[in-house]
């Protein structure tokens, strides 16, 4: 089965939505509502690949997706609706604009004009730690900021309001469109 012009992907887990984490080594429920965008599952495996599609995607592979494509929600009447992603027996139909970040072999690879950022956390007097503002470490490039210059590990400078908040391996990250990256700050 493939569509002509969609990926078919299906949760990782196969769950839409993960509301269980662990804390001192116990499974804690941290939410019972499907209201809360955070708890989407933002996690798929890549089912179906579109037709005459030549790119880096892969049928298996596993990818960082929008938060609406898993997620149900509740009409003005209260019914309890799909996502407009999906298809049939957690199946969804995605774009690849959806797609952020593959995961594959054990590594991360950024799609297209994405990236992730890793905040830098400081310590400030009398206040502990905070984020700085604007401010952060490649942590997932793509192709076009390495052919500018910018790697992983470099730290720069993005624009206000562009963190789009992921977790992703247990860390805090912020999506990026590359337009959003302002500057490579030197050491």
């Amino acid at each position: 089965m493939q569509s002509t012009d969609k990926f078919i992907v299906t949760p990782r887990g196969g769950n839409n939505f993960v509301n269980e984490k662990e804390i001192g080594g116990k499974t804690m429920i941290v939410n019972t509502s499907i209201e809360e965008a955070i708890n989407v599952n933002r996690f798929g495996v890549i089912v179906a690949l579109p037709l005459n599609y030549n790119g880096n995607i892969q049928i298996g592979d596993e990818v960082v997706v929008q938060h609406n494509v898993f997620r149900d929600w509740f009409d003005s009447k209260g019914i309890t609706r799909k996502s407009v992603c999906y298809f049939k027996e957690n199946l969804y139909f995605l774009d690849e604009e959806s797609i952020f970040l593959i995961f594959r072999d054990g590594k991360y690879i950024s799609v297209d004009y994405y990236c992730f950022i890793e905040p830098i956390v400081e310590e400030q007097r009398w206040i502990g730690k905070v984020e700085v503002e604007h401010q952060g470490i490649v942590k997932f490039p793509n192709n076009y900021l390495e052919s500018q210059g910018v790697f992983a590990g470099d730290r720069i400078a993005f624009k206000t309001d562009s963190e789009y908040e992921f977790e992703i391996d247990g860390q805090k990250l912020y999506r990026m469109r590359v337009p959003n990256v302002l500057v490579k700050i030197s050491a």
